[in-house]
């Protein structure tokens, strides 16, 4: 009898450190807080070349950022100008009216992440 608690021992030393590894990887990869807030509202992203367009529908686009440790960039800067890209080509358009504007602010245990989202209505000109 000694000899089977002996053996058994090792073992459930082993999924204490497993769990505890586990339980401190799970953590170190959560999301602390998220702050979001409206940065802007316009009636068109870019300038109207022409009055004559067609609406192709509702669209959203986003361009983050990361940085490591709260201060060490490791991906450019979020840009307003890439999310408008990615909202305007995901229809096939070529401008976006009626434009909302906001900012994402992730933090994490390792850094931040710093999401510019547009959303608007997608138009191509005739």
């Amino acid at each position: 009898m000694y000899g089977k608690n002996k053996s058994a021992r090792p073992a459930s030393r082993h999924r204490v450190i497993a769990a505890t590894i586990l339980m401190l990887v799970t953590l170190m990869a959560g999301c602390v807080s998220v702050k979001t807030n409206l940065t802007g509202v316009a009636t068109n992203a870019r300038t109207m070349d022409s009055m004559d367009y067609e609406v192709l529908g509702e669209a959203e686009g986003m361009h983050s950022a990361f940085r490591l440790f709260w201060i060490l960039p490791v991906t450019p800067r979020a840009d307003r100008e890439k999310a408008i890209e990615e909202a305007v080509a995901s229809k096939g358009g070529d401008n976006l009216i009626f434009v909302r504007t906001w900012r994402e602010r992730q933090h994490w245990v390792l850094g931040t992440v710093d999401i510019i989202h547009v959303r608007g209505s997608v138009i191509r000109y005739r």
